[in-house]
């Protein structure tokens, strides 16, 4: 880490100043019990896209949101135990073997790299701007008259 980051309270977390949208983000750290995946962002975070597809559904639990940010702004401060799956033709996901989260979508060929929103601490200020593939939601939730929905990814 840079000499402008400051060192959490506790070692499992890495802070970096935040503007919104820019500069160095939070690392992500999965699960304080866990350990194996961290890492830090910088550069643009797309807003939040909210996917609703089969596969985020069953990947998730529920539907799955995630920021982007360009691979060079990607970096790792472990990835013992993350592993990457090829979830279909065009894609893969990477998730931690450990305690099983959910962290990265990756679509083959690409120079971006989709990031689970939760991973990140509240500093990076990310907004939920559509839900896509909205026509494969389950019922049992609501989905936000304020925010755009597509029938697929736009």
């Amino acid at each position: 880490m840079s000499g402008s980051g400051k060192r959490a309270d506790h070692d499992r977390f890495w802070l970096v100043p935040s503007p919104l949208h820019s500069s160095q983000a939070p690392i992500c750290v999965l699960n304080e019990k866990c350990l194996g995946v961290g890492f830090s962002t910088k550069g643009f975070h797309r807003e939040v896209s909210s996917c609703h597809c089969i596969q985020c559904m069953k990947t998730h639990g529920h539907y799955a949101a995630y920021t982007n940010v360009e691979d060079i702004n990607l970096k790792f401060k472990s990835k013992k135990t993350l592993k990457w799956f090829k979830s279909s033709k065009k894609a893969r996901r990477g998730f931690c073997f450990r305690c099983g989260a959910s962290i990265f979508f990756k679509l083959n060929n690409s120079k971006n790299i989709s990031i689970s929103a939760g991973m990140f601490d509240k500093s990076l200020k990310l907004k939920t701007s559509r839900n896509i593939f909205v026509k494969n939601r389950l019922k049992y939730y609501n989905l936000e008259n304020s925010v755009p929905k597509f029938k697929r990814y736009k």
